[in-house]
């Protein structure tokens, strides 16, 4: 039932369908090279699981709500599974105590931390059963889908070394290495390991990316650590061997995914480790003395109620996908697009055109065009002005009297060489 709501939920939410991820990954299912042509200085996972669901069930909107769903709703198997033996009250709360802060945070979007979301728990799971080398494969997993879960993998070679458990703890570095390895090793099979390396580890160190870095708000504080709060205090009770999956090992993992909203603070990268956060949620309430567990009842319950109203208070329950199909201007852009003859477009519109519209960039070559930071790595912003400087290359942006092309709404498409395209 609890599931049930979930989905439920989630289909009326809309999702947020963030370009930086289902533009590459349309892409790639196209058969552009990832790094070569598409620059983006994210590691491949999400991308090229996206890339998978979109060859599997089309570029369409119902691929994106499978997508959006399907990390949030494995973690939410796991948050049932380890709570099987507490009271269905209590696993009704915890779930909805999951719920609550998982999509107040923005967490219904195609976006890595979503669906780095399933793998908080058997992470934990991997460490409390003395399995350091699978701990490390999930942990590689997860930066595999943004290298910022390196934070995880850092904070639990530590805890083993302050466990003394040197060995456990170098097994565990070596085991999240792998699937970066791995992911190298196929790239440079296609001649572009050298460009993966770049990308991933070079310019997000080197390129200086004008976002804002500030302290937080007392208010962003109080979302990010306040839902802590009952898991460490079930981590300072539990006895050894008490649960199979330790809530120091809960704290530990969801502490490491947590960090991964440093520096911006950003609430959407902080869902990956809410999973953990409900279980101790959900053991603290079921805690005795009994009095003791209304308290924790309560507390629960009040951050529940806050987040959810938050939840409440932003929603637009339409089921729609924002930068997809949500604006009626858009999607007759779109129409449009698709009316016209075969040829490249270049957009420096924010929204999905390429993939809404069927169409591929001009000379193969892709980077987010409002990030223009990173223009001058390998010559990518010169090289795609040039691609679009051909005749018959499709212009996308936004409306100006100036350029003389058809307007569609706030927008105007002009091609290149052309005579203004009919209407």
């Amino acid at each position: 039932m609890l599931l049930a709501l979930h989905v439920l939920l989630v289909l009326r939410l809309r999702v947020v369908a963030w370009p930086e991820v289902t533009t590459p990954g349309y892409l790639w299912s196209r058969g552009l090279e990832m790094y070569r042509e598409i620059k983006r200085e994210h590691t491949p996972g999400a991308t090229g699981l996206l890339a998978i669901a979109f060859l599997l069930f089309g570029v369409r909107g119902f691929t994106l709500d499978l997508f959006a769903i399907a990390g949030p709703l494995a973690a939410h198997v796991a948050i049932l599974r380890e709570t099987r033996r507490f009271s269905p009250a209590v696993r009704t709360l915890a779930s909805a105590f999951f719920l609550a802060l998982f999509y107040a945070a923005d967490g219904n979007a195609v976006w890595p931390t979503v669906l780095m979301s399933a793998l908080a728990i058997p992470i934990a799971a991997a460490l409390s059963r003395g399995r350091p080398a699978r701990a490390g494969l999930l942990l590689g997993l997860a930066i595999l889908l943004k290298q910022t879960a390196a934070y995880a993998l850092v904070l639990a070679a530590i805890a083993l070394l302050v466990r003394r458990r040197p060995r456990d703890a170098a097994a565990l570095f070596a085991a999240g290495s792998l699937p970066y390895l791995a992911a190298l090793t196929l790239f440079a099979a296609v001649g572009a390991g050298a460009d993966m390396l770049r990308w991933t580890l070079i310019v997000p160190f080197t390129v200086p990316v004008p976002v804002a870095r500030f302290a937080p708000s007392l208010g962003t504080l109080a979302a990010v650590i306040l839902p802590f709060l009952p898991l460490a205090i079930e981590a300072a009770r539990e006895e050894a061997g008490e649960f199979d999956v330790a809530a120091r090992d809960l704290l530990l993992v969801a502490a490491g995914l947590t960090l991964i909203c440093f520096p911006r603070f950003d609430m959407l990268q902080t869902v990956a480790g809410l999973p953990c956060l409900a279980v101790g949620a959900a053991r603290l309430m079921n805690r005795e003395p009994r009095r003791r567990a209304v308290w924790a009842v309560a507390f629960v319950a009040t951050m529940t109620v806050s987040r959810a109203t938050v939840l409440a208070a932003g929603a637009t329950l339409d089921g729609k996908i924002l930068f997809w199909n949500d604006e009626p201007a858009f999607n007759a852009l779109v129409d449009r697009l698709r009316t016209m003859p075969p040829g490249p477009v270049h957009s420096e519109l924010w929204g999905n055109v390429l993939p809404r519209a069927g169409r591929l960039p001009p000379g193969r070559l892709w980077v987010h065009p409002w990030f223009g930071w990173f223009f001058g790595v390998d010559r990518v912003g010169a090289r795609i002005a040039e691609a679009s400087a051909r005749p018959g290359t499709i212009l996308v942006g936004f409306r100006d009297a100036r350029n003389g092309g058809e307007v569609v709404g706030p927008y105007e498409i002009r091609v290149v060489g052309g005579a203004p395209p009919a209407p």
